[in-house]
């Protein structure tokens, strides 16, 4: 006969509800910080950084109303940090990939426009528009995300609109 602990079955339960926000939001985690950190290597490090957060603090953060939210907020504090950090490097990197974008022929490709027209944000804007538009959250969620108001949001938001607008009508 097989002995179980009470708590063994909620511990499986739990470890599945994680493993669960985990497949579902994982991918498109890093797929919203490459967009705000333009650096898919800093992206997945920081996803990686907040689901392990998530984690160690699985017990406590699973009862927030929004764990995905939380997950979120953790990862762009990480990728500021490394911003922070790196600011100067970044700025380099950023010289050097637009040169050689701009030695190339590039296809035109909707993705490729929005994404180049997004490099072009203040950050602020960026983080928002990418968080919005690709990892689809709404302006609450956003706000959750970024800690800041609903209204700050809409203000960034509002401003990435007429500025991606311009940026890809004229092109």
């Amino acid at each position: 006969m097989r002995v179980v602990s009470p708590d063994y079955g909620e511990h499986e339960r739990d470890t599945e509800s994680f493993e669960r926000l985990f497949r579902l939001n994982y991918p498109r985690l890093v797929k919203t910080l490459c967009l705000t950190t333009l650096d898919r290597e800093a992206a997945a490090d920081a996803a990686q950084e907040a689901f392990l957060q998530l984690h160690l603090h699985w017990d406590r953060v699973s009862a927030y109303e929004d764990p995905v939210g939380w997950v979120y907020r953790v990862a762009l504090n990480r990728c500021r940090d490394h911003q922070r950090r790196l600011a100067r490097v970044a700025r380099l990197w950023k010289r050097q990939v637009d040169e050689a974008i701009n030695s190339q022929e590039v296809s035109w490709s909707p993705e490729y426009e929005f994404v180049e027209a997004l490099k072009e944000l203040p950050i602020r804007r960026r983080e928002a528009a990418a968080f919005h538009y690709i990892a689809g959250f709404s302006e609450k969620e956003t706000a959750q995300a970024m800690g800041l108001s609903e209204g700050a949001v809409k203000s960034h938001l509002f401003r990435a609109r007429k500025a991606l607008q311009a940026k890809l009508e004229v092109e």
